[in-house]
């Protein structure tokens, strides 16, 4: 199915009217895009979804998601070979149930972005790996990286999702993908879910135009995807990756912008 692209039109017609203020509106003029209308409304009902390979309680997204009105779901996704449509079938029951803004996640090594987004772009592992606690640990992460990219090579889309062993990750290409299809917009504020954004901007061009990146994590992954992207994040909270909070935290600025939007 091809992705349908945005109402470009909606918003142009909010360009003008919002320049004075700035990225603060930004996303309200994505959004209208998305939605085929100017000014957008408030979605009525937003959902996060993360993937894990076993149940888990996620307590700071759990309290973010309260304090921002939406929805939290963790899904369990153990099996690598039904992971992709797992993901676009979770993004169909949500949207059929009237979800009108998704932020997808996933509880990942942060190995595995790094792994495929060195790959993807032939960048070399001690420039992929972020910060570690010691110098002997950075050591060990730049081998573990190096030999993973020596096992991947050659490898696209999702043959390399499957070198990494990440039914994590593809479940998130797959969500991300099937929203994409139904003109569902997308927050992105992960490494992991950048890097699913990015594989499922590869194989479907036209799914980065129902994307919004709320923050940037300390995962060097991370910035590299938003680049390749060509999205630009609204915060740097230079926080350390964790799912679906970033984007679930800046969601109250997000509404404001929307609702400024709606009054000028």
């Amino acid at each position: 199915m091809a992705i349908p692209q945005p109402d470009s039109q909606a918003r142009t017609a909010l360009e003008a009217q919002l320049a004075p203020y700035g990225r603060l509106t930004e996303a309200a003029q994505w959004l209208a895009a998305c939605q085929g209308s100017a000014p957008a409304h408030e979605p009525q009902r937003i959902r996060a979804i993360v993937f894990a390979e076993q149940e888990l309680r996620l307590p700071a997204p759990e309290t973010a998601a309260r304090r921002a009105g939406a929805g939290l779901n963790v899904v369990t996704v153990t099996d690598l070979s039904q992971a992709y449509d797992l993901g676009a079938a979770t993004a169909d029951a949500e949207i059929d149930a009237g979800a009108d803004l998704l932020i997808p996640g996933g509880v990942e090594s942060t190995r595995v972005p790094a792994v495929v987004m060195a790959t993807m772009t032939q960048t070399e592992p001690v420039v992929i790996v972020g910060k570690q606690r010691s110098v002997e640990e950075w050591k060990r992460e730049v081998s573990a990286i190096r030999d993973a990219m020596f096992r991947a090579r050659n490898l696209e889309g999702m043959e390399l999702v499957a070198s990494c062993q990440s039914a994590v990750l593809a479940a998130a290409v797959g969500l991300i993908t099937r929203a994409a299809e139904r003109r569902t917009p997308l927050l992105i504020d992960a490494p992991l879910t950048a890097t699913a954004a990015l594989l499922a901007e590869r194989d479907n061009p036209g799914v980065k135009e129902w994307l919004f990146a709320t923050t940037l994590s300390t995962a060097p992954a991370h910035d590299l995807a938003l680049r390749k992207l060509g999205l630009q994040p609204l915060h740097r909270l230079a926080m350390e990756p964790e799912p679906t909070l970033g984007a679930l935290a800046a969601l109250p600025m997000l509404l404001t912008g929307v609702e400024i939007a709606a009054d000028v």
